[in-house]
């Protein structure tokens, strides 16, 4: 009798976890070998996003339809770019540059009103002295430095950059004026963005002033009186007469200030008529004519309504330097 022995089928061994397995390192050989390439590719994907978004904020500017969540929406894109690619100049520039925008609805203006409104005053006093603006300049100014140290050369947006930089150590102040208009007046206005081009002017304005600079206010002045002139920054020829005879003022020159910022005066106290008093008065007590000084603020104080408490202020510091001069007015010094 055969005997038949029960022998259980065999499953032929599956390879498809080896296939898997060798298809997996040849990926990871492939990516490891052109993972320069790849990683290039998606930088250049956020770049190009970053550049599309950034073109599109600037269009929205230019047509003052600028809302408070399109830069917010800028910012966000920005500051992932920045995540995703650390090594990168343009994205930390993009940070500061809607940080900026930021700046516009703080109610921050960069016209020739407010230059005129501000010259002669503190750049800070400008700002404001709210924790927001302090803020704001502070991390535009250290995106803007991160952008310049990693750039290993000029990029698309460098001048840009360099622009905001300008604005920044304006306010921070560690720097003369002088140096600022050294380091950054041969900035190249032509390959500054349309939001750039008023506030580029406005600072070389300002801090040329500060430094005495008259030769560069005037070559300002020239310049925005070209055709091809992009800024929205014009002076009618009062204003003229006021910056130069602020200039001059800076530069100790007193008898051509003297007579440039007389020529600005009008019978209305607006704020340059009241600025070439309160300078002209100080002019005179540098001259040791502190007398004719306070006289002549006491009078401007009297007429304008004695709205202004500064000029007290000036008076009062001038007694205390020319303990001799006296003033009719109430200044709550002890006679």
């Amino acid at each position: 009798m055969v005997n038949y022995r029960y022998a259980p089928l065999r499953k032929k061994k599956s390879n498809a976890k080896w296939i898997f397995l060798i298809f997996l390192l040849g990926m990871i050989s492939v990516g490891y070998i052109y993972r320069r390439d790849i990683y290039f590719l998606f930088a250049r994907d956020q770049n190009a996003r970053a550049e599309k978004a950034k073109e599109k904020t600037v269009e929205l500017w230019k047509s003052g339809s600028l809302k408070e969540q399109d830069i917010a929406d800028f910012h966000a894109l920005t500051i992932t770019f920045a995540e995703k690619d650390s090594l990168e100049p343009t994205a930390f520039h993009l940070i500061a540059r809607s940080l900026y925008w930021n700046l516009v609805r703080l109610g921050i203006r960069f016209d020739s009103s407010s230059l005129i409104l501000n010259l002669g005053s503190n750049f800070s006093d400008f700002i404001g002295q709210t924790q927001l603006a302090q803020e704001t300049m502070d991390q535009i100014f250290w995106n803007a430095r991160q952008s310049e140290a990693l750039a290993t050369s000029p990029y698309l947006d460098w001048e840009n950059n360099r622009v905001l930089l300008f604005l920044t150590e304006t306010h921070r102040q560690v720097k003369r004026p002088s140096a600022l208009t050294a380091e950054y007046g041969n900035i190249d206005s032509e390959k500054l963005s349309a939001e750039f081009q008023s506030m580029f002017v406005w600072l070389l304005t300002f801090n040329m002033m500060q430094a005495g600079d008259a030769n560069g206010l005037e070559k300002i002045l020239e310049t925005t009186k070209k055709p091809d002139y992009k800024g929205e920054i014009h002076f009618s020829p009062r204003e003229e007469n006021f910056l130069k005879g602020m200039g001059k003022y800076y530069k100790k020159d007193y008898v051509a200030s003297l007579s440039l910022l007389r020529s600005t005066k009008t019978e209305i106290p607006d704020r340059i008529t009241e600025t070439s008093i309160i300078t002209e008065a100080t002019i005179f007590h540098l001259q040791n004519l502190t007398q004719k000084g306070i006289d002549l603020l006491e009078a401007h104080y009297e007429k304008s309504g004695k709205r202004n408490p500064e000029i007290l202020q000036l008076i009062k510091q001038m007694i205390s330097e020319r303990p001799l001069s006296k003033s009719k007015l109430d200044l709550g010094i002890p006679k």
